[in-house]
């Protein structure tokens, strides 16, 4: 019995060492997943737990409360799938042109608009979130455009391009069937060649 006893408290001893494991980024990860599938009134603690294998008393070493982790779903989404884009790009070698094919390459590659449509969907409800929203495109659109503008295009034209491009990751992102990566990496790198093509319109474009 003693030995019982002795082999069921090193179980549970194991069991909960393996639980303290779940990092902060675990919980969100997994909070994402059910926002992406079920929507921002299913993302609870409970359920959450119970996916994760774990007591909800393990989500409370990394959240306050459920709002706590709402707040981190958006700073999670801000860090990984904005800010990571921004400082890959400052790295990327080549010349102007090359620096633009490889961030939109590490924007489909690394599928960083993967969250974007559940996060949008999110804000129409939560004033919060729909800040957030107008933030990161404003942040995102005047990166592009400065890449574009590293090119050689001005302002306006510049602008013109990186509303382009943005609004075709962006509706990548909503298709439902998705491509294998290799050929939407091809099309992508074609798409930009074409972009990258004088527009018809360019010699009548208004300047702001």
């Amino acid at each position: 019995m003693a030995a019982f006893e002795s082999w069921g408290y090193r179980l549970t001893v194991s069991r909960a060492r393996g639980k303290s494991t779940l990092s902060r980024d675990d919980w969100v990860k997994a909070a994402f997943e059910t926002l992406n599938r079920e929507g921002i009134d299913q993302v609870r603690v409970e359920p959450l737990a119970a996916s994760l294998g774990v007591t909800k008393g393990s989500f409370y070493w990394h959240f306050r409360n459920r709002q706590d982790l709402l707040d981190a779903l958006i700073e999670y989404w801000e860090k990984e799938m904005t800010q990571t884009v921004l400082d890959a790009a400052k790295v990327f070698h080549g010349s102007p042109e090359q620096r633009l094919i490889n961030t939109f390459r590490e924007i489909i590659s690394k599928e960083r608009t993967k969250y974007d449509p559940a996060v949008r969907h999110w804000a129409k409800f939560d004033p919060r979130v729909r800040q957030a929203v107008e933030n990161i495109d404003k942040v995102r659109l005047s990166f592009l455009q400065g890449l574009f503008q590293d090119i050689g295009y001005d302002a306006v034209h510049a602008e013109t391009r990186a509303r382009l491009m943005y609004y075709y990751v962006m509706g990548e992102s909503i298709v439902t069937i998705k491509e294998p990566m290799s050929k939407r990496l091809r099309m992508l790198d074609e798409k930009i060649r074409i972009i990258m093509q004088p527009l018809k319109s360019e010699e009548t474009l208004p300047s702001e």
